[in-house]
């Protein structure tokens, strides 16, 4: 690991980044189409990854819970969890039937080794320096959750400009992705389709 790898950034404000969520969901989160959705992460997601029907899946910051609902209704078996109360709250309401926790990414509930796939889409760490402590530390959080021989998948918003605007996310590149994921030592994919970079990180059996 690099000596800037090692070196903790002040990047990711979480205190902000909480009150900044809790508000946003509380007013009702993000409008997605759910047809739209569906097929772009059929398309991208299920098999571009060849994720199994009846998957066991964890999604990592799901706010609202849109997204852990529509990966139930595609026939995966989906948990999602937030540190957002809001976020967590407004999910229940709205999905019942599916199974939300709020907490922090590195207290989920689950022992380690629980998961086929864990998903992350639009997690913090990812939308500032990926050669950060932060970043590495969640990537290596999100993997104990994984079953050997299980994937991580990382879905993110970038334009791969590799801008880096004081205030706003970095549009990191397909090199920054590919620099955080290949130092894992493990199988690992780099893509980008319509605006968001795909990236998986495959466990070992």
């Amino acid at each position: 690991m690099t000596t800037a790898v090692m070196q903790k950034s002040n990047i990711v404000d979480q205190e902000k980044g909480d009150a900044f969520y809790d508000k946003h969901y509380a007013d009702g989160g993000w409008e997605y189409s759910r047809w739209r959705e569906y097929l772009w992460h059929r398309k991208h997601l299920v098999k571009h990854f060849r994720i199994a029907r009846g998957a066991r899946m964890l999604e990592i910051a799901c706010g609202t819970g849109f997204h852990t609902n529509l990966f139930n209704r595609m026939g995966f078996h989906c948990v999602g969890i937030d540190r957002s109360e809001s976020g967590i709250e407004c999910a229940r309401k709205r999905y019942p039937r599916r199974a939300f926790h709020h907490c922090d990414f590195r207290d989920v509930p689950f022992p380690d080794n629980s998961f086929d796939v864990v998903v992350a889409r639009g997690f913090s760490f990812y939308h500032y320096d990926l050669a950060s402590y932060e970043a590495h530390e969640a990537t290596r959080t999100l993997l104990r959750y994984l079953k050997p021989g299980g994937m991580f998948a990382m879905l993110i918003v970038t334009d791969l400009s590799g801008a880096r605007e004081e205030g706003c996310v970095w549009q990191n590149t397909l090199d920054d992705y590919e620099a955080h994921f290949s130092s894992f030592g493990m199988k690992w994919s780099v893509d980008w389709a319509e605006g968001m970079a795909i990236c998986g990180l495959f466990k070992p059996n």
